[in-house]
């Protein structure tokens, strides 16, 4: 028996032989190169080929394992269909837009921002970290960090974002519960700079379930691996808050075993540290794809959660509803 499958009898975590397939499972070989990426779990399937562009976009990119990964994300952070760097979700009050961004290769190099405003690829910033004595920056130290960096001040938004956060407003303002905060009064909290819109006297929630954290992993010839994850959050939020994508473990992580990254309910995900336990599966011999189809087990179908893992001999794609996703070897 495998340590991953004593383990998992010993702590009576659901059983592989039992568990059904995610509704998006996928798995190819990993022949010593290869870049796989991620449009957020729930993302239509019909996105693929931009995830693929993306892939590619990684795998040409001349260099390391953490060249690959950011190129890949920064491809998907241009386009105005997924939430992160253009794309980004508005906040609750129309106005607001705060980005988390991480990188972790297989060497134990980590390093992210959070809440970051006025940047178009926080993704980079957040490699632009990995030169600094720290691991993470947050909030206006980000942003100022960035443009002390080069990188050009400007709001990232696009017409898609805003229809989505009218979208988004429209639901929470007819009741339509989910994400938390169907039982949350969300108006005695409101913590942004602005004031309470005059509409939100009505009373409700809203659904936030699509649109997320876009990412990518890679293997190169060289047996080293890295992760790398941008989102805009989610609209229906607080003022300030912050998912899995930059906490350590949670939203990515790699090591000479592997990397992943995950997509999701980043609540749920932080409780879990899910890409480290995926991670973990691997560091005890499972594949790729048995990893993150243990993963998508554990984690259930509560909430939504979407993986993506390269290790030494595969790489595996698995998600609890439709995710677009794409892969490419050089």
């Amino acid at each position: 028996m495998r340590l991953a499958a004593a383990l998992a009898v010993i702590l009576g975590l659901p059983s592989l032989a039992a568990a059904a397939d995610p509704v998006t499972l996928a798995s190819g070989q990993n022949a010593g190169s290869v870049v796989i990426t991620h449009g957020g779990v729930g993302s239509p399937p019909e996105w693929s080929a931009d995830c693929s562009d993306a892939a590619l976009a990684g795998a040409s990119a001349p260099g390391t394992a953490l060249d690959a990964v950011c190129a890949a994300v920064v491809h998907l952070e241009d386009l105005c269909r997924f939430n992160a760097g253009t794309g980004a979700n508005v906040r609750l009050d129309g106005k607001t837009i705060q980005m988390d961004a991480a990188v972790m290769t297989s060497d134990g190099q980590f390093a992210a921002v959070a809440a970051i405003e006025r940047v178009l690829n926080p993704v980079l910033v957040a490699r632009e970290v990995l030169a600094t004595p720290h691991r993470l920056l947050v909030g206006d130290g980000a942003t100022r960090f960035a443009h002390v960096r080069g990188f050009a001040d400007q709001v990232p938004i696009c017409d898609e974002a805003v229809a989505k956060f009218r979208e988004r407003w429209a639901k929470l303002l007819r009741g339509e519960a989910g994400g938390g905060f169907d039982d949350f009064d969300w108006r005695a909290a409101w913590n942004y700079p602005t004031a309470l819109p005059a509409e939100a006297a009505a009373t409700g929630a809203a659904d936030e379930s699509a649109g997320d954290t876009v990412g990518a992993v890679a293997g190169a010839v060289d047996g080293t691996f890295a992760a790398a994850l941008s989102t805009g959050g989610t609209s229906i939020t607080l003022y300030g808050r912050v998912g899995d994508v930059p906490i350590y473990g949670c939203g990515c992580f790699a090591g000479p075993a592997g990397a992943v990254a995950c997509t999701g309910h980043g609540e749920e995900i932080i409780r879990l540290a899910m890409a480290r336990l995926v991670y973990e599966r691997m560091a005890s011999g499972d594949t790729a794809r048995e990893a993150v189809r243990a993963g998508c087990e554990i984690f259930g179908q509560e909430w939504p959660l979407g993986l993506i893992a390269v290790g030494p001999v595969d790489w595996a794609v698995g998600a609890n509803a439709p995710m677009a996703w794409g892969q490419a070897a050089p």
